[in-house]
């Protein structure tokens, strides 16, 4: 009896204290971070926050005024949702047909290639950046916008390839049997069966692929500038040298919103529409 006691007491633990452990960490490590951050940005610049006060004395908006005013900030949200966007449509339509033949092929080697795929991701950004630069300046697309979307789609179809093969890979072949047997043509085949059912894993790897193009500074840099100025180069721009927190911060919830809003709304659109789409040809 004591035992058994002592096993529901056990697993009631559990089932409070895992949850509880989860929302602790995700505190630490995503909230402390995002609270001083936004108090960070708004910091009064006649009242400094520094050691020991808990908190600033006084807030305002004067940093934010002064990004938006002085830094082209808005400039840069539109370069970096222009590349974003033509790097996740150039990376789609580079890693279909290979993700198809891949997924649904039986070819020699098909291991090895998945892995290969997976090299631009693992390889320092910095020397990828220094030396796809070379070979693009003496192509003459240095400075310019196609030679950084470009390099944003080296590194963002490893993203949108992996997940599509995993996601053709999963479609049952009895589906697709099934439409072969009542006629359907392979473009059928395609937007009946295959479009459905990798929809979801399409969806996740445009928002991967979105996301790192947002965020990429090395290539940006290296490539880009003077010309090409996105987010994350008006950010690094404040972590240098004359190292300035408060607006760094700015810069830094100005890229990280629209990316976490873009992201709660995909996971909340794959979970229903596109999973019950896909579902519902089954």
């Amino acid at each position: 009896m004591e035992k058994e006691f002592s096993a529901q007491l056990t697993r009631k633990l559990l089932r409070y204290l895992v949850p509880f452990a989860i929302i602790v960490i995700l505190i630490a490590w995503i909230g402390v971070p995002m609270a001083y951050c936004f108090l960070w940005s708004a910091v009064d610049p006649d009242y400094p926050w520094s050691y020991p006060d808990p908190l600033p004395q006084k807030l305002s908006l004067f940093h934010w005024r002064y990004i938006l005013e002085n830094t082209n900030i808005l400039g840069a949200v539109g370069s970096s949702f222009f590349i974003a966007g033509c790097t996740t449509i150039l990376s789609f339509l580079l890693a279909l047909p290979t993700s198809y033949a891949l997924g649904r092929r039986q070819l020699k080697g098909a291991g090895f290639f998945k892995t290969l795929m997976l090299l631009p991701l693992v390889l320092p950004g910095m020397a990828m950046a220094i030396f796809l630069g070379r070979m693009l300046m003496k192509m003459g697309l240095s400075g310019t916008y196609t030679g950084v979307i470009l390099a944003h789609t080296l590194m963002g179809v490893p993203y949108m390839m992996r997940i599509l093969v995993v996601s053709f890979e999963s479609v049952p072949q009895d589906l697709v049997d099934a439409a072969s047997n009542l006629g359907a043509t392979a473009f059928t085949r395609f937007a009946e069966v295959y479009f459905p059912m990798v929809l979801p894993g399409l969806v996740a790897g445009s928002i991967f692929t979105f996301i790192n193009s947002m965020e990429e500074f090395n290539l940006t840099f290296i490539i880009g500038l003077p010309t090409v100025k996105t987010i994350p180069t008006v950010l690094f721009s404040y972590l240098g040298e004359s190292f300035a927190r408060t607006r760094a911060s700015v810069v830094s919830l100005i890229l990280l919103i629209p990316n976490l809003t873009l992201l709660l709304i995909t996971e909340r659109f794959i979970k229903t529409e596109y999973m019950g789409a896909a579902l519902g040809k089954m």
